[in-house]
């Protein structure tokens, strides 16, 4: 078998060849170009981004005989040498295999020798974090004062194992994640020059599941390649990368959030039952949908909607409440967290679903709800109390397959005709928790009028900049909702507004607190107490002489 796996084939062989990591790449070139160097470094970062790579490209430009400005010209004998892993001066050591302190002080023993062929005597020690206590100790005062023609390069995806003596010693550079564009731009030109069509859908797809390793990624190329070169147009479609990695696509997501906002458990579980039979990876679902909600937040919250890829996110931001976007959100994280250690997946990810369901139909108070209507009737006889324990209205044979916004309807109506504030700060007390994030708004508001379907108010104008348009809409629906009918907003800002709603609940309060104090004062039984310990009392803004 003649057949080298891409990540092999092409992997970098000098600094300008390196994808991502442009600041480690600068410092690295200046170093060797300045002849600045350090007697050890630690590269860290997560697996698959070059570390190993970049330790031997370290150790042909420090020993390379046409050397570039900083690059390595990778033609001559001790470049191809090092290359093909055969250069006597450069030695690689796995940490994971050579644990112990003896092999430590063989480590150290053979330091003492100078360089056979090259400049430099390169140490490479990788995973070093599997290193014994002892043989970090070891290694100590030779890693920090070892002869002038040893370098050591250490690597490791766990820099928080390595002792915090063994960092100090060593100058760290963090490798980080690869973005997905430069993976799929990467495997694009690699494709070119293997001759094989791909679409670039498919090639986002795999770099996005590479979860920003370039080694993954090609691993994940060669196997698509694999899977593709059955097919009869032997091309990377996104198709092929779906069915091969088990990835949902977006419309199956905006399935489920259909089924979920209209509370079709029935669809709900149908869907979930086609994924896992279909054997679509049901985290990747899972990670997907948080996706898409937290686009749909970013939109609501921000105003921004650059973060949505198609016009489907921007639709949903009228359709899930704001409240209900950051529910589905935690639900949705908590499932994750599940999925991913339960033995029965299918269970966690029924369950996480139906839960968004079961917490939706909670946050609007009602106590009872069926699905499908031509399977069940719910026939329901009772009052609907008002705090006041004045009946609000009478529910018989009601139909409970209706919106859940439907409860809504039952609210007394308030109507504004002499005491505007009053009638405001009663309105505002009733529904702050259909609100949420907007009741800091309408507390610092002042009602100016309500009627003909349309309400005026006026908000201090330092909140001006945080009430969007998303928000405005959202005011809209919450007390179109509460009137069952279409209410709209009008919205002035200005300075030093008085006698605001918060003024008004303030003001309440207070009134609430000094009779309570008054009354206090005027109880004969506390007064005998206090008369016969000699006590005094100092609550609030009474004080008693």
């Amino acid at each position: 078998m003649n057949y080298t796996v891409l990540a092999r084939k092409y992997r970098p062989k000098k600094f300008t060849d390196l994808i991502g990591q442009e600041s480690n790449i600068t410092i690295l070139k200046n170093i060797i170009q300045n002849k600045r160097l350090h007697h050890a470094y630690l590269l860290t970062g997560t697996r698959g981004i070059g570390k190993t790579t970049i330790a031997r490209i370290i150790a042909k430009a420090l020993n390379c005989l046409n050397l570039n400005g900083s690059d390595p010209c990778c033609i001559c004998d001790i470049c191809t040498q090092i290359d093909a892993g055969r250069f006597t001066d450069v030695i690689e050591i796995d940490a994971a295999s050579n644990t112990g302190v003896d092999n430590i002080r063989d480590l150290i023993d053979n330091t003492a020798f100078t360089p056979i062929a090259g400049t430099y005597k390169v140490y490479i020690i990788d995973e070093v974090h599997m290193l014994s206590r002892s043989a970090f100790n070891a290694m100590l005062k030779i890693l920090e004062e070892p002869p002038r023609h040893v370098i050591f390069i250490l690597a490791t995806t766990d820099a928080h194992k390595v002792p915090i003596t063994v960092l100090s010693r060593c100058l760290q550079l963090k490798l980080r994640h690869l973005l997905t564009p430069e993976i799929s731009s990467h495997m694009a030109s690699i494709l070119q020059l293997e001759g094989i069509n791909y679409a670039v859908n498919a090639l986002d797809l795999i770099a996005a599941s590479s979860t920003g390793s370039m080694r993954d990624a090609l691993s994940l190329l060669d196997q698509a390649i694999a899977f593709s070169m059955g097919s009869t147009s032997k091309i990377i479609s996104e198709e092929s990368v779906r069915q091969m990695l088990g990835l949902s696509d977006d419309a199956v997501i905006y399935q489920l959030l259909d089924s979920i906002i209209n509370i079709q458990t029935k669809e709900l579980h149908r869907i979930a039952v086609e994924l896992y039979n279909t054997g679509y990876d049901l985290v990747n679902v899972l990670e997907n949908l948080s996706n898409i909600l937290c686009n749909i937040s970013i939109a609501q919250l921000t105003g921004i909607t650059s973060v949505a890829k198609n016009q489907s996110i921007l639709l949903y931001v009228g359709k899930i409440s704001v409240n209900n976007v950051q529910l589905y959100f935690e639900i949705c994280n908590l499932g994750l967290e599940q999925i991913k250690d339960a033995h029965n997946k299918f269970t966690i990810f029924i369950m996480t679903l139906l839960r968004m369901v079961a917490f939706n139909i909670g946050s609007g108070n009602i106590q009872e709800i069926v699905v499908n209507q031509s399977d069940y009737m719910v026939n329901t006889s009772s009052n609907i109390i008002n705090e006041d324990n004045s009946t609000i209205a009478n529910t018989s044979d009601c139909d409970m397959t209706s919106d859940i916004a439907h409860e809504n309807k039952t609210i007394t109506t308030i109507t504004f005709e002499k005491d505007f504030d009053n009638d405001w700060f009663k309105l505002i007390d009733k529904i702050k928790p259909q609100l949420g994030y907007l009741y800091p708004f309408l507390e610092n508001s002042k009602l100016i009028n309500f009627s003909n379907k349309i309400c005026e108010i006026t908000i201090d104008d330092r909140y001006a900049a945080g009430l969007n348009e998303t928000c405005i809409i959202e005011l809209n629906k919450i007390f179109s909702i509460y009137f069952s009918d279409n209410i709209t907003f009008k919205i002035n800002f200005t300075k030093n507004i008085n006698n605001t709603l918060k003024a008004k609940i303030q003001s309440y309060q207070q009134d609430i607190q000094n009779s309570a104090e008054t009354a206090m004062y005027d109880d004969v039984n506390l007064s005998r107490i206090l008369d016969a310990f000699s006590a005094t009392i100092s609550t609030g803004s009474i004080k008693p002489i």
